[in-house]
């Protein structure tokens, strides 16, 4: 059994740049941008001999719920719910702002530890931002630089009590060399290996209903949505099991055509969705009912089709279709003439 961490602070402090330095891999977007990061992401870290599994979340930010921050931080909050251990990330070279003190101020009505972080110390840490760092009221903060890895022995002190179990073998008795080892192999033998996560990957153009789609399956509010376009960003894998089958869903940024993907951000989104693809067994292609199999949509298919994946087109918003019967023979005439 391991335990679970989350990361969180305002937008821009680096919550993304540690979660890759924990992770060892450069799974979550990282930009200079604030809010790069909106909906979270779990992976599983180590420090040295300690693994847990780390949670990135957007940026906290004072905002109603209802516009698309505000549903952001819904999902940082839910992420502090589930977390063991909440790790509060601040810059160092900003020092302590009011939007921090604000967020500490909610974090110490947090019923499980937290750890305080001043991110971006590289060299010689800021002891002015240190010093203030205190007057947050969350402990001792821990000087680090997520992007060069400086501080991690003593993030590693800090998480290491948290460790729920840690498994030691036994040598309390000795086995014999000759019957035991035949008795080892016979069960080795009946054992049944576990069956290989099933990875579907969900890839679209923009406001398809991916999203949708994921909360719909898993049955709960997972991963971010709303009316806005292009609100997912990093592919985000979830682990789910249908009817004791393990499945690993990941939910992509949606596609749009090469020409209109501009912005840095968009780019890395649109190669992180790609990149899903190579490593998916099924692709689900969900295309919207009231504009069916677009050409960007044949273009994802094509794509799909290369990498060598199962392909299943999924039409969602089907509860706006007046004629099902002609839609679906629209999409079965084009399908064949393009695929």
């Amino acid at each position: 059994m391991t335990f679970t961490v989350a990361i969180v602070g305002r937008p821009n402090v680096g919550k993304s740049t540690l979660f890759n330095r924990l992770t060892g891999k450069k799974h979550a977007l990282v930009d200079d941008m604030p809010g790069v990061t909106r909906d979270r992401r779990e992976g599983a870290a180590h420090i040295g001999d300690l693994g847990f599994t780390v949670i990135d979340t957007a940026g906290l930010e004072d905002a109603a719920p209802e516009t698309l921050a505000g549903r952001m931080r819904a999902q940082t909050e839910a992420a502090i719910a589930h977390a063991d251990v909440v790790l509060m990330v601040i810059d160092g070279r900003a020092g302590v702002t009011p939007t921090d003190r604000v967020f500490a101020g909610q974090l110490r009505r947090h019923k499980g530890p937290v750890v305080l972080l001043v991110n971006k110390c590289e060299g010689r840490a800021p002891q002015s931002t240190l010093a203030e760092a205190y007057s947050l009221g969350l402990g001792d903060p821990i000087p680090l630089s997520a992007e060069h890895g400086e501080g991690l022995g003593d993030l590693y002190a800090a998480l290491a009590p948290h460790a729920k179990e840690i498994v030691e073998p036994d040598i309390e008795e000795e086995i014999d060399d000759t019957d035991d080892e035949n008795l080892l192999l016979e069960g080795l033998e009946e054992e049944e290996p576990e069956p290989e996560a099933l990875q579907i990957v969900i890839v679209g153009r923009p406001n398809a209903g991916k999203s949708t789609l994921v909360n719909a399956l898993i049955g709960e509010e997972r991963v971010l949505t709303g009316p806005e376009a292009g609100i997912t960003r990093d592919a985000i894998a979830i682990e789910w099991e249908w009817r004791g089958r393990k499945v690993r869903l990941i939910d992509t940024a949606g596609i749009r055509k090469r020409a209109n993907v501009t912005g840095k951000v968009e780019k890395l989104a649109v190669s992180d969705a790609l990149r899903a693809v190579q490593y998916a067994h099924v692709v689900i292609l969900l295309v919207d009912a009231e504009a069916p199999l677009e050409k960007q949509d044949a273009t994802i298919a094509a794509h799909v089709i290369e990498e060598g994946r199962a392909l299943v087109v999924a039409v969602n918003k089907w509860d706006l279709v007046t004629d099902g019967k002609a839609v679906m023979q629209e999409i079965q005439h084009r399908l064949e003439n393009v695929l």
